[in-house]
């Protein structure tokens, strides 16, 4: 099995991982995803058999395993892929589980592409300053020119750029409760965790706002406005390239 992929550094310390293929591009990203924001707290932060995780997921989709169809792009701190592969750094409190120490039958041919990937961006930072710098964001996209690229970008501009992130809550925050209710709502139905909410709710208004699923419940009309502020924001940073 061959998985063709690039990394390209596409803002500052943010690493686009291209897998055109759909396929691929969800196997390949599916542990570290979900052990950064699994909705099931046995997956999430956790050391995991791909195979049990397969079989949840299934169970949860009328015993079909939809996750290669349901998820197109993904986002992930470095700090955390690396945890999840290789540990917590020694003199932490508690180091945390990882691939590095599970058996291999948990384990799928994705794991080592991954691994060498995090390994590759992890050396790209270090080259920087000659020291280590695991402030970088990871973002999984099929293309560079596409929706799902941007949706992705705003998670990585959300979790680097300190300037970036205040603007887009000080739009969040403008936000009446009850739609922010129905957005978290329905962002926790299509399988996202309590934790992420912010940042999804950012990234959904300032790329693919029309999404059904995501802005269920509030009126285009708002859906439109939140949407040219935050791109608004988006696009002061969208020149902003390596």
């Amino acid at each position: 099995m061959k998985i063709e992929y690039k990394i390209e550094e596409v803002r500052p310390n943010v690493f686009a991982v291209i897998v055109k293929d759909h396929y691929h591009r969800a196997m390949l990203f599916c542990r570290v995803q979900e052990f950064y924001e699994s909705p099931n707290p046995e997956f999430r932060g956790k050391n995991f058999s791909i195979w049990d995780y397969i079989e949840w997921y299934s169970r949860e989709h009328g015993d079909v395993f939809t996750y290669t169809f349901d998820w197109g792009g993904f986002n992930i701190p470095l700090k955390t892929a690396w945890e999840c592969y290789e540990g917590k750094e020694k003199g932490t409190k508690k180091m945390h589980d990882c691939v590095r120490s599970m058996p291999d039958s948990w384990k799928s041919p994705y794991d080592e592409v991954m691994k060498d990937i995090i390994w590759n961006i992890e050396s790209k930072m270090f080259n920087k300053k000659n020291t280590r710098n695991m402030n970088a964001y990871i973002i999984g996209a099929p293309t560079t020119e596409d929706e799902t690229f941007e949706h992705e970008v705003c998670h990585g501009l959300y979790a680097t750029n300190k300037e970036y992130k205040a603007l887009v809550d000080e739009i969040t925050e403008t936000i009446e409760w009850q739609d922010y209710l129905k957005f978290e709502g329905n962002l926790l139905d299509m399988g996202y965790t309590a934790s992420v909410i912010p940042d999804e709710i950012q990234a959904y208004l300032s790329t693919n706002y029309e999404y059904t699923k995501f802005s269920k419940g509030v009126s285009k009309r708002k859906c439109e406005g939140f949407h040219k502020q935050y791109k608004k924001v988006f696009e002061q940073y969208e020149s902003k390239t390596i």
